[in-house]
């Protein structure tokens, strides 16, 4: 998918885009080693008592839910944790920021909306 902005990205919206690609809810990571990922077990942060930001070696970043479900065996739950916790907030009102935005028109607001409810929580990314 190419996305075609008005302005080219500074590197800062590029690191940051970089940054959260594969950390934002919902989007997969990125298998690099099926194998390594199969045989080794995740580890989860909890949200609210349930498991919502797993990874696994050989996987970059955190795992989507079917991803869970596909390598989290055994799964590891470390607990809450304020930072994690921080940012699950922060994704959660970035994401009521822009919903009305159409889609394919939501980048530079997403990165505005999340700059802003990170760093308003003391998250540097």
């Amino acid at each position: 998918m190419v996305c075609a902005m008005a302005e080219p990205m500074t590197a800062e919206e590029r690191k940051l885009l970089l940054d959260m690609t594969v950390e934002v809810l919902g989007s997969p990571g990125i298998v690099v080693n099926a194998d390594i990922a199969a045989r080794t077990p995740c580890r989860c942060y909890t949200y609210k008592g349930e498991p919502k930001i797993c990874y696994s070696p050989g996987v970059i970043g955190s795992l989507s839910e079917s991803q869970r479900e596909a390598y989290c065996k055994p799964l590891i739950t470390i607990g809450e944790s304020k930072r994690a916790t921080a940012f699950i907030e922060a994704v959660e009102e970035a994401k009521a920021k822009i919903q009305k935005i159409p889609k394919g028109e939501r980048l530079r607001p997403w990165l505005e909306a999340m700059s802003e409810s990170l760093m308003k929580r003391g998250i540097e990314v």
